[in-house]
């Protein structure tokens, strides 16, 4: 998948200091990726990170982890 793919899904575009991102809610990541409903946006932070290629989840504001590389 790519950033307008996520952006597409309802993803908003997010730019900063060099980093380019798109972010998802809870809702579209169990919808389209298959996840446990257990998930919610209030301890989660779900993100396309275009420079690593990959969907990314960050938990309860920890180092984020590679969720699926594309």
């Amino acid at each position: 998948m790519t950033k307008q793919d996520f952006i597409n899904l309802g993803g908003k575009e997010w730019n900063n200091h060099g980093k380019e991102r798109v972010y998802i809610t809870a809702a579209i990541y169990k919808e389209h990726f298959h996840a446990a409903s257990a998930l919610s946006d209030k301890s989660n932070k779900f993100f396309y990170d275009c420079q690593a290629k990959a969907l990314m989840r960050s938990y309860k504001g920890k180092k984020p982890t590679v969720e699926f590389q594309y």
